[in-house]
């Protein structure tokens, strides 16, 4: 009760020193006298809501938020918390970024872990209204907390924190899904969907094909079941009920089609992706299609043309090139991901691509500013690598030296070190016969990245060994001049 008294106790005493009393601060603030005496008596008959205690912020002007800390003990004056103070209380503190508030309530409320169900309420109240940062803690909270590993509330607390988490920077993103996968056959079929299909997107972005594939083949089997139990699900109006998911169920049917198909694709089984490119290149018989839907339909129609193309490239059908060159120039859109394949495949079987290169590299400039062509992340980074490797092939050692530097800085910036450590050994392959400044650019970028904190113990150890390479024949050429 100490804890009661000394919220009041600081309220009356800033009403006291602004020169209020109870008779004209209740009706400055509108609350009636009879209440307020109540509320702020030394023995309150009633316990002070964190609305009332907003009104009487405004009311004395102080900033919002002010006295929090003390209404703390406001939710718990029982010894356990209440509900109806609780609630209010930890959303207004997630409005007003009282972090300190929201560790204490939590912490106390967590003494009883059957109000897990409570903390996972707000976390859902903030994330429908938007405030997906502010819900993050409370999602935390439920995860760490919950006792029962198969509920579906821990499984929707990690779905949530995954999608919260994804980014640019693909270890985080790797991180976030090591996380999050055990968790996706536990969610709600909507949320399994989407799960599935953004663990199908970051798995791409990993180049981790066989997870690739496991994950499309998860959401194609769950997305049939879906579509068929749709159709049986007709009402007397002849209208179908749908799940509440993000996309129209179209598109998560075509994408584990496509998604199985490129998985198959890295992994140089191209007949069997030819098989699958089938499942999306026409999905016009799917019922139930809205405009949207429609368009995606017609996309999923265009990225099997595109990958159709890709696959007649990657199997050395070298006659098509002039043909699929023009597809690209006619959907500009497509160059940079169709540039990647026309130079791993020119490398792989040794045919030159000189004017098709001009051709859309020039088209890829005029359609794109560099930093929106770096933002595409990964296909960016290949294009570079291929292209490295196609011009140090074919004598074209600065240029293809160029070309590796710019892999190794975005590839920096996308935090993504498999594909620098591929970038520094084909510079190692090189770098005898590149230009002076390309070498000190290449050490100068060493000596930048060498300790940098997403790079593990092994990689460090590596560059400082490359590092110390470069230290003895820069020393073994001071000896000879």
């Amino acid at each position: 009760m100490e804890y009661a008294i000394a919220i009041r106790t600081e309220i009356r005493k800033c009403m006291q020193k602004k020169g209020y009393n109870l008779s004209n601060f209740a009706k400055e603030s509108t609350i009636t006298s009879s209440h307020l005496s109540s509320l702020l008596s030394e023995r309150p008959s009633r316990p002070l809501s964190v609305h009332q205690l907003d009104r009487i912020n405004f009311t004395l002007n102080n900033p919002e938020g002010c006295f929090y800390e003390l209404y703390v003990d406001e939710c718990f004056l029982s010894g356990k918390p209440h509900r109806s103070r609780v609630k209010p209380f930890l959303l207004r503190c997630a409005e007003l970024d009282k972090k300190n508030c929201i560790e204490q309530v939590l912490s106390r409320m967590m003494e009883d872990l059957n109000y897990i169900s409570l903390v996972f309420e707000v976390a859902e109240e903030l994330h429908a209204k938007g405030n997906i940062r502010k819900s993050l803690v409370f999602y935390e909270c439920v995860a760490e907390h919950e006792r029962y590993q198969h509920s579906e509330r821990l499984a929707i607390s990690q779905y949530r924190l995954f999608r919260a988490a994804l980014g640019k920077d693909l270890e985080k993103n790797r991180d976030a899904v090591t996380r999050f996968s055990p968790f996706r056959n536990r969610l709600p079929v909507n949320y399994q969907l989407d799960g599935l299909l953004q663990l199908g997107n970051i798995y791409f972005s990993l180049n981790d094909w066989k997870q690739l594939g496991e994950s499309a083949d998860e959401l194609i089997a769950l997305a049939k079941i879906v579509y068929q139990e749709q159709q049986q699900r007709t009402t007397s109006k002849g209208k179908k009920s749908s799940l509440k998911t993000e996309r129209h169920l179209v598109v998560y049917y075509g994408k584990g089609y496509l998604m199985r198909a490129v998985a198959y694709e890295k992994q140089g089984l191209y007949e069997e992706s030819k098989k699958y490119i089938k499942g999306y290149a026409d999905l016009s018989w799917f019922k139930g299609l809205d405009e949207n839907a429609t368009n995606d339909v017609e996309n999923f129609k265009m990225f099997a043309i595109a990958n159709s193309y890709t696959l007649d490239m990657l199997m050395g059908h070298v006659h098509i090139l002039q043909e699929y060159t023009q597809y690209l120039l006619d959907h500009p859109q497509e160059i940079l991901t169709g540039l990647v394949v026309i130079i791993e495949a020119a490398n792989k079987y040794g045919f030159a691509i000189e004017e098709t290169l001009a051709k859309l590299s020039k088209k890829m400039v005029e359609e794109e500013r560099r930093d929106e062509i770096i933002s595409k992340g990964g296909w960016y980074l290949k294009f570079h690598y291929q292209l490295a490797v196609y011009l140090l092939r074919n004598g074209q050692t600065e240029n293809g030296a160029d070309s590796i530097f710019e892999m190794l800085e975005s590839s920096i910036l996308c935090n993504d070190f498999s594909l620098f450590i591929q970038g520094i050994s084909l510079f190692e392959s090189c770098k005898d016969k590149v230009s002076d400044s390309q070498q000190n650019k290449y050490r100068n970028l060493l000596e930048r990245i060498k300790e940098h904190e997403s790079f593990d113990l092994s990689h460090r150890n590596y560059i400082a060994l490359l590092l110390l390479g470069l230290d003895k024949t820069r020393s073994h050429f001071s000896e000879i001049l």
